[in-house]
């Protein structure tokens, strides 16, 4: 019954979701999205629709633990579906035990929600103000082809490879966000009667928690990933589990019982469905990280189809490639060594292109340093562009600008061209032009 109602809400939300976007529109409300509460309210104070979700989830999350991720969370519903597939066809997957579960949600958040737009808020005016229909529903939404890479990758593979749920526990920043939450959260999982030990609440479990181990330790799921699904309070043979309430203030409360025990995933009944990495895990973090950030941003990969695409690799990079010949793994690590390379090479030129821009034509600096910093810029964003498989009409813009300081117009009619093959319906390439060629 209880399985019946999760995933009818999954479905109603899908279907609200679908509603909202092809039916309503933002006309009263716009993107419903957790970083709004990071982009709109932490950054400039605007209480929006996300904004809201973001405050009722914390809410209920104090209350009932993370039930918005169990039974709301479109895609939390995406991966369990991949997982329900994966058994469907005969593909065993095995859950990956990992330190990365805590350590890379959380650098995700900080890096790209919490510490920016903090930042942001503490060296501008920030005042409090209400904006429901804004930004609009696609603002943050990616387009077809980054989507359906997106869901594949972050919904489909990283189940694969790294087991129930992996990108929630792995990679999520909304799900670190409410971590804290979870930990005070009033009802929880709790033993109510006698364990045999079977393990089925743990096999159970979506994100791949030792609920047996916990329950018979701790009496309750002390782990914050715990999405309050009540997969293993109704799949429970001897009816030891229930969702229970208990105030938090007069429980008893240790805080080492909110850590991984080594003693945890080594009951032979689960042992095999469970792989413990943590011995590998400085490697798996740090190149994990490396070959995110070298495609973040790039093609219009979002944050989290990077780290989606950079656990993924790393993972094989590490432990896949076992199983394969030694001229196989040659390759594979030399070509993902290659592309990453370039990837590094086209990010810095760009930075190092639009900041050399930006003293260009920066006040208080004298003629020579402006034509020093234009050459400089023009030979990083032109490496950029040489580089970069999709051209970007933005770029030529600022290159045919930069050569006309440099009062070579030959170069800046040229770039300026290619910015208007690029984007001809673009007002801005045609504006460049017909300034150059007036000015010739």
């Amino acid at each position: 019954m209880i399985l019946k109602l999760r995933v009818t809400s999954l479905i109603a939300i899908h279907i609200l979701i679908l509603l909202h976007v092809y039916y309503f529109g933002s006309d009263v409300v716009g993107s419903i999205d957790f970083q709004e509460f990071f982009h709109s309210f932490i950054k400039l104070g605007v209480i929006n629709a996300g904004v809201i979700l973001v405050f009722l989830a914390f809410a209920t999350t104090l209350i009932f633990g993370r039930f918005f991720c169990g039974w709301a969370c479109h895609f939390g519903a995406i991966q369990e579906l991949s997982y329900y597939i994966l058994k469907k066809l005969n593909i065993n997957t095995i859950t990956i035990n990992s330190k990365l579960v805590t350590i890379l949600p959380f650098i995700i958040l900080l890096n790209y929600y919490v510490i920016p737009n903090f930042y942001h808020s503490l060296q501008n005016p920030w005042q409090i103000s209400i904006s429901l229909n804004e930004p609009e529903i696609w603002e943050f939404l990616p387009g077809f082809i980054i989507g359906l890479l997106t869901f594949i990758i972050d919904g489909f593979l990283i189940v694969y490879f790294l087991g129930k749920k992996g990108f929630c526990r792995f990679l999520c920043p909304w799900g670190a966000f409410l971590k804290i939450p979870n930990s005070l959260a009033f009802f929880k999982v709790r033993k109510t009667g006698i364990c045999t030990e079977c393990h089925v609440c743990t096999d159970q479990c979506p994100v791949g928690i030792d609920v047996s181990y916990e329950i018979n330790n701790y009496n309750k799921v002390t782990n914050t990933n715990c999405t309050s699904c009540l997969n293993c309070t109704t799949g429970c043979p001897s009816n030891a589990l229930s969702y229970k309430f208990e105030n938090p203030l007069t429980e008893n409360i240790n805080l080492k019982n909110y850590f991984y025990n080594p003693d945890m995933y080594k009951h032979n009944n689960i042992s095999k469905k469970f792989l413990n990495i943590r011995s590998q895990d400085f490697s798996f973090l740090m190149l994990t990280i490396l070959l995110s950030i070298s495609v973040d941003s790039l093609y219009g990969i979002g944050h989290f189809l990077a780290y989606g695409i950079g656990i993924l690799l790393s993972y094989i990079m590490i432990f896949s490639l076992k199983k394969f010949s030694k001229l196989f793994k040659i390759a594979f690590i030399s070509i993902i060594s290659f592309i990453t390379i370039i990837n590094i090479i086209i990010k810095f030129s760009i930075w190092n292109g639009d900041r050399y821009y930006d003293l260009t034509y920066s006040k208080n600096i004298d003629f020579n340093e402006q034509i020093i910093y234009s050459k400089k810029s023009i030979k990083n964003l032109e490496r950029a562009s040489m580089l970069y498989l999709i051209k970007n009409s933005k770029r030529h813009i600022k290159i045919a600008q930069l050569y006309l300081t440099n009062n070579n117009k030959d170069r800046a009619l040229k770039h300026a061209n290619i910015a208007k093959s690029i984007s001809p319906n673009n007002n801005a390439p045609e504006k460049l032009l017909n300034f150059i060629i007036n000015n010739n």
